[in-house]
C-alpha cells in the first residue's frame, strides 16, 4: 500500500451548483483556464469570482492550489494556506482535504499534524475519496483491530470513487484477513479491479493469483498478459516473472532471447536470479548482444516514462 496521496485535486473537483448567470461564467472561465494550463488567467478569473461572491469556496480552493503549486505565480505556501482556510470555513470539502495535506507538509511553514488529522477526519466524514484513502493509511498504522475495520470502511469509500490504490489496499487486507475475514476470492476480486484501473502492484499480484489459480480460475495466458503490461511499466518483479514464463513457455510462447532481455531489465533494478543468469550465460555472443540491446531499449523507456 502506498503512502499519503494528494491526487489530482483540481482535476476531480466537485464544484458546487451555482446560480445561472455571471457566477456560472466565472466558474467556466476559471476552471477552464486551469485545466487548459492557463494558470495566470485562472488566477485572475478566480479572483473575479471571489470579488463577486465572497462565499465562492470553489474559487478560493482553486486559488489555494495555484499558490501551493506556484502555477503562473511564485509558490506561496502562506497564501495557499490562507485560501484553503477560507474555502474550508465555507464548507468546501476539497479545501478541507487540501488544507490537511498542506499542514502535513514541512515546507508549508507551519506544519500541524494534530490539526491535519482533524481536517482529514472531517473531509473523510464528508465522503471525500482521497481523504478516506489517506485516513485509512493512518488507521492501519496503529495496528489496532478496531482501526483496521474502520480503515476497510474508508477504503471502500475511496474504491467506489475508482481510486485504484484503495482497491489494491483492500485486496492486500482481504488476503491477510486484516480488518475483514480472510478470503482469497475477495482479494482476487479487488486486485482484479485495481489492475483494470492501472495499479501496477495490483497487476503483478493479480497476475500471480491468476497464474496459481488463487482465489480465481487459473489462467496462465491472462497472467502472462498482465506480467507483460506491468513489465513494460518498469516493475522488476513482473520483468522477472515474465522472463521465467518466456524461459519455460508458460502462458506465452517460449523465447530464450526475450527471457534473457527481461532478466537483464529486472537485474538492472537489483532483482537477482541465478537460474536466469545461467540461461544468459548459455547464449552465444550474438544472442547475448541482441538480448542486451532489447533490455537497454526497455530500460531507457522505463526511465523516460517514469512518473
Amino acid at each position: 500500500m502506498r503512502g499519503l496521496r494528494r491526487g489530482a485535486l483540481l482535476a476531480a473537483l466537485l464544484l458546487p451548483a451555482l446560480p445561472a448567470g455571471a457566477a456560472q461564467t466565472f466558474e467556466d472561465l476559471a476552471y477552464g483556464a486551469y485545466q487548459a494550463g492557463h494558470y495566470k488567467r485562472a488566477q485572475v478569473e478566480a479572483l473575479k469570482r471571489v470579488e463577486a461572491d465572497n462565499g465562492d469556496a470553489a474559487a478560493m480552493t482553486l486559488l489555494g492550489e495555484i499558490y501551493r503549486q506556484g502555477l503562473g505565480v511564485a509558490p506561496d505556501q502562506k497564501a495557499a494556506t490562507e485560501w484553503y482556510e477560507q474555502a474550508d470555513a465555507r464548507g468546501d470539502v476539497n479545501a478541507t482535504f487540501a488544507l490537511a495535506t498542506e499542514l502535513l507538509d514541512p515546507s508549508s511553514g507551519k506544519p500541524d499534524a494534530v490539526r491535519a488529522g482533524q481536517l482529514l477526519e472531517k473531509a473523510a466524514a464528508a465522503g471525500h475519496p482521497l481523504a478516506n484513502y489517506n485516513l485509512a493509511l493512518a488507521l492501519l498504522a496503529t495496528g489496532k483491530e478496531a482501526d483496521d475495520r474502520r480503515a476497510v470502511a474508508c477504503l471502500e469509500i475511496a474504491a467506489r470513487a475508482q481510486i485504484a490504490d484503495a482497491m489494491q489496499a483492500l485486496g492486500v487486507l482481504a488476503k491477510q484477513g486484516r480488518g475483514m475475514p480472510q478470503s482469497d476470492e475477495v482479494a482476487a476480486r479487488w486486485m482484479g479491479k485495481a489492475a483494470a484501473a492501472g495499479n501496477v502492484p495490483a497487476e503483478v499480484e493479480y497476475a500471480i493469483m491468476l497464474f496459481n489459480g488463487t482465489g480465481v480460475a487459473k489462467d496462465e495466458v491472462a497472467a502472462g498478459k498482465l506480467f507483460l503490461r506491468a513489465a513494460y511499466q518498469g516493475n522488476a518483479i513482473a520483468q522477472n516473472r515474465l522472463a521465467k514464463l518466456y524461459q519455460f513457455g508458460l502462458g506465452i510462447a517460449p523465447d530464450t532471447i526475450e527471457a534473457a532481455a527481461w532478466h537483464l531489465a529486472a537485474r538492472s533494478q537489483g532483482l537477482k536470479d541465478v537460474a536466469l543468469d545461467e540461461l544468459f550465460d548459455r547464449l552465444n555472443p550474438e544472442q547475448k548482444a541482441r538480448a542486451a540491446r532489447m533490455a537497454a531499449s526497455r530500460i531507457n523507456s522505463f526511465v523516460l516514462t517514469a512518473p
